[in-house]
């Protein structure tokens, strides 16, 4: 997912990169993650409200007066709205969380709670591998859930419900091995993202001196194998003490 100048500036104040470090990617949840749990508070809404009716239908055939039945809607009812309502707060969490990808590191942003935010940071040069993994429901919409692990003890990085989780993965491994590119040549700013650096412009005038130059030296080598090879030239002894 690409980031605009707007959340570009958002994600440099609140997490803990440099100013100049490069966003290259950020992920979110897939729809299905906010509508799962929508599904299943409408569905338990339905099913409060449809045993409230048959309560009071079954209430109204044994002769209980008509307030009763509506009694018992409105109670229903007040629940159903605070049902919808605490559905409501898992949605918001899950929708604050988010993978970020730079050139040198990954974070991930997630919301335990409604006034509580946890970061964790992971360097591109500690990821191992990276795997994902998709259910039934995931392969048909298109999403998966992402694992990368991390040698030694550290604890494996998770993200579920991925929107398209492979291509997630090559972009991740790809930041990866441009980062360890980079480390084992001596240099911290990476080029993912970035055009191809141009090469460099030669002068033709100087590039002709130097094929000059180095005809002469291999001229020059030549004759000097040629006169240790000569027989009429043997070559001079050093005198004795």
């Amino acid at each position: 997912m690409s980031v605009n100048t707007r959340e570009d500036a958002y994600l440099h104040s609140k997490l803990p990169i440099d100013a100049d470090e490069k966003i290259l990617a950020v992920y979110k949840h897939h729809w299905f993650a906010y509508a799962s749990v929508w599904i299943v508070g409408i569905f338990v809404v339905i099913l409060a409200m449809s045993l409230a009716v048959a309560f009071g239908a079954l209430s109204s055939s044994e002769g209980a007066s008509p307030d009763r039945s509506t009694q018992i809607l409105v109670i229903t009812g007040f629940f159903s709205v605070l049902i919808l309502a605490g559905t409501s707060l898992p949605v918001y969490l899950r929708s604050q969380e988010q993978l970020v990808l730079t050139e040198e590191a990954l974070l991930q942003m997630l919301q335990p709670s409604l006034f509580a935010s946890k970061v964790s940071q992971l360097s591109l040069q500690h990821i191992a591998d990276v795997s994902v993994r998709q259910d039934f429901f995931g392969t048909i919409l298109g999403y998966g859930h992402i694992t990368l692990e991390t040698p030694g003890e550290q604890n494996n990085y998770r993200f579920s419900m991925l929107p398209n989780p492979h291509e997630a993965a090559r972009e991740i491994i790809a930041a990866h091995e441009n980062f360890d590119a980079a480390l084992q040549g001596g240099r911290i700013a990476t080029t993912l993202g970035a055009a191809m650096p141009q090469a460099p412009q030669i002068d033709p005038q100087q590039y002709q001196q130097f094929l000059q130059y180095q005809q002469m030296l291999a001229q020059q080598q030549q004759e000097q194998a040629g006169r240790s090879n000569d027989p009429t030239n043997p070559p001079q002894q050093p005198p004795s003490a």
